[in-house]
């Protein structure tokens, strides 16, 4: 080969490296990287919104628009915990290496079983213990660090 070939096919592979290695991290970034971003976004959400709604949720108060609003979300959140977590490819392989960051798939199903199940007794007189307890294990399964004083 001659030198204006070499040079060529030298420039040319590293071109070609170059587009197939930004194309590899735009998929990555746009299929993993965001929704995961989303995700954690949404478990802070949930996380505010069991503690700003805490009182509609465990004490009944009467006031319907309090507990209508409480139940609206919770249930939206629900929802979105349970769709986001099929968007994620590999999700549960994702949630071993990032140890402990993402909790595991069956864990954030469960507690969007558990945040539904708040929102279908946010109207019920007798919801204190119950939600307080289901409050508990969403806390547990999502991996949120305790607010109590010790």
């Amino acid at each position: 080969m001659d030198d204006l070939t070499n040079i060529l096919l030298k420039s040319s592979l590293t071109v070609f490296s170059a587009v197939l290695i930004f194309v590899i991290v735009q998929l990555l970034s746009k299929f993993v990287i965001e929704p995961i971003q989303e995700l954690k976004s949404l478990l802070c959400e949930v996380q505010s919104s069991l503690a700003f709604h805490a009182q509609a949720i465990s004490t009944p108060t009467g006031n319907k628009e309090s507990e209508g609003k409480a139940q609206k979300i919770l249930r939206k959140a629900s929802c979105d915990l349970h769709s986001r977590i099929g968007v994620i490819p590999f999700y549960q392989w994702w949630s071993k290496i990032s140890r402990g960051v993402l909790p595991c798939k069956n864990n954030v199903l469960e507690a969007s079983k558990l945040l539904m199940g708040i929102s279908n007794s946010v109207h019920q007189p007798n919801r204190s213990n119950k939600n307080v307890d289901r409050i508990a294990n969403i806390e547990r399964l999502l991996n949120y660090e305790s607010n109590e004083v010790k």
